[in-house]
C-alpha cells in the first residue's frame, strides 16, 4: 500500500476475511507553539481556536502594556460553549483569531488542551479577572465602565453598590445594552464623555463576543475590553457562587444547571457534545488511501 505525504503509525487488525482490514491511527503529538507576545507558556489551539496559557501574573502584565498603548485589545474568556459554536461556525471562529488574548475560562478548555498534548494548564477566569482589573484600574486612578445585558439577572443599581464596597475609590459607570438591537449612539456618547480605559460586559456567551467585534471601537477612549462571563453576577450574589471544591473538580456546569434549570441546551453543549467533538476532531484529519477515519457528532 502505498501512502504519499507524512508518514503515520498504525496498527493493523486482520478480520476473518483477509480482505477487510481495520485501520487505527496513532497521531504524532501536536507541534508546541511559539511563545506568544503576552504569555510565557505560548499558544495553544482547541478546536482551531487560539488559547493563551496564561497565569493571573501575565495578565497583570498584559493589562500594563494594553493600558500603556494606542490601540484597544480585547480579551476573550474561552469556554466550551464558545469554542462550540467557533468550530461550527466559520464566521464566528475568525472574530476569536482576532482577539488578542484567549484564556483558558472553562475546565472542559483546560481538558482539551491536556487531551492534545499540551499538559495542564491554569485557568484565567472572568471571576478571576475582574478583581484584578478593579484593583489595577482602582490604583491607576483609571475609569471602568460596566455594560450588562438589559433583560440580564444584574441589574445596574445592584451592581454600583457591590462595587462601591469592594472598591470605594474606583471611578465607575454603568449601562445596560440588548447584543440583538443597533448601537445606541446615545449611550456611545455616554461612555465616550467618561472616558473608560477598561470596559467590561456582561451579556452572555456567542452574543457577547459578537456585539465586542461588532461595536469596540465606538469606544475611543478604551483600551482594554472584555466580557467576564457570570463573574459580576457571582461578586454581586444574583446568583450564588459554587462551593470551591467544584469549582477545583470542574463541576461549574453542574452546579449552574441545578440552579437554573433552562441552562440545560447550554450545559449539555458544553459538558457532553463539546467532549465528543474535541476527541472526534484529532481523529479525523487522518486520511488513508481507500479510507477516511471520519467521526460524526451530529
Amino acid at each position: 500500500m502505498k501512502h504519499t505525504g507524512k508518514k503515520i503509525n498504525r496498527r493493523v487488525t486482520r478480520f476473518r476475511t483477509p480482505s477487510r482490514i481495520r485501520v487505527r491511527p496513532v497521531l504524532p503529538p501536536p507541534t508546541r507553539p511559539r511563545d506568544s507576545q503576552w504569555g510565557r507558556t505560548g499558544r495553544a489551539e482547541v478546536l482551531g481556536t487560539p488559547v493563551d496559557r496564561c497565569s493571573t501574573v501575565e495578565f497583570s502584565m498584559f493589562i500594563e502594556r494594553a493600558l500603556a498603548g494606542n490601540h484597544l485589545r480585547r480579551i476573550v474568556t474561552l469556554n466550551p460553549e464558545i469554542a462550540l459554536a467557533g468550530w461550527r461556525h466559520p464566521r464566528f471562529g475568525n472574530l476569536l483569531h482576532t482577539a488578542d488574548l484567549v484564556t483558558i475560562d472553562g475546565f472542559g478548555i483546560a481538558c482539551a488542551l491536556w487531551w492534545n498534548g499540551y499538559g495542564r494548564a491554569q485557568r484565567l477566569t472572568g471571576t478571576d479577572m475582574l478583581p484584578i482589573l478593579c484593583a489595577s484600574m482602582e490604583e491607576r486612578g483609571l475609569a471602568v465602565t460596566f455594560l450588562l445585558r438589559t433583560d440580564g439577572l444584574t441589574m445596574p443599581d445592584v451592581l454600583r453598590k457591590t462595587i462601591e464596597q469592594h472598591w470605594p475609590k474606583l471611578r465607575a459607570a454603568y449601562g445596560t445594552v440588548d447584543p440583538r438591537a443597533s448601537l445606541d449612539p446615545a449611550m456611545v456618547r455616554a461612555v465616550n464623555d467618561q472616558q473608560p480605559a477598561c470596559i467590561i460586559m456582561n451579556v452572555g456567551g456567542v452574543a457577547q463576543e459578537e456585539w465586542i467585534c461588532r461595536n469596540g471601537d465606538a469606544f475611543q477612549n478604551a483600551r482594554i475590553i472584555v466580557g467576564t462571563g457570570g463573574a459580576i453576577d457571582y461578586l454581586c450574589g444574583t446568583v450564588q457562587s459554587p462551593p470551591p471544591l467544584m469549582r477545583r473538580l470542574g463541576l461549574e456546569w453542574l452546579w449552574r444547571v441545578a440552579r437554573q434549570p433552562w441552562r440545560f441546551r447550554r450545559v449539555l453543549d458544553a459538558a457532553v457534545i463539546f467532549p465528543l467533538v474535541v476527541v472526534a476532531e484529532r481523529f479525523q484529519r487522518v486520511r488513508l488511501p481507500r479510507l477516511t477515519v471520519r467521526l460524526r457528532t451530529s
